[in-house]
């Protein structure tokens, strides 16, 4: 399965379920189709914070800026069913087409295959979108509210809180 987005309409990062349980998507709209892909919360955080990385450079090296014209804080769109989990993702500059080229791999694992070398680009399904500047900070900003509305940290080791505690390892074992 091959994805290919050349006008995506919404491209962001949601959750479903509850703190300490969430599971994380992207999501892409255009004007006929609804795709969902599972990441890991790591992966979203390191893709926005990537985003914001290059437009950034985008705007130092060619004078090029967004303007964000409304948050997109809506919930997923139903039905969240994912198509595949992401493995490996990258991003790059159009500057013929002055958007984000966003591509991204299924990850091997999720095809049941443990050793990534195993894996043939015939094996993995694969997504590509192009994202404007706009979208891009959009992104970035939601995707960073998303991971920072996650469990609290201990204040004492760091570790995420869950509603009814945790054995602290600073705190010599004892609930907190």
């Amino acid at each position: 399965m091959n994805f290919k987005f050349d006008s995506v309409q919404r491209f962001v990062v949601g959750t479903v379920g509850m703190p300490g349980e969430r599971e994380f998507f992207l999501q892409l709209r255009t004007a006929g189709e609804l795709r969902s892909f599972k990441l890991e919360k790591a992966q979203a955080a390191a893709l926005a914070e990537r985003m914001r990385e290059i437009i950034r450079e985008v705007k130092r090296r060619y004078g090029i800026g967004y303007t964000l014209q409304s948050n997109d804080d809506a919930p997923l769109e139903s039905p969240v069913e994912s198509e595949f989990a992401i493995g490996s993702m990258s991003l790059t500059w159009d500057e013929d087409e002055s958007s984000l080229l966003f591509s991204a791999t299924e990850s091997p694992a999720d095809i049941g295959i443990d050793d990534e070398s195993e894996a043939t680009s015939d094996d993995l399904a694969t997504v590509e979108a192009k994202v404007t500047l706009d979208q891009a900070a959009e992104f970035a900003r939601r995707t960073i509210k998303v991971v920072e509305a996650g469990r609290k940290p201990c204040t004492f080791c760091g570790s995420p809180l869950d509603p009814s505690g945790h054995l602290c390892p600073r705190a010599n074992g004892y609930r907190r």
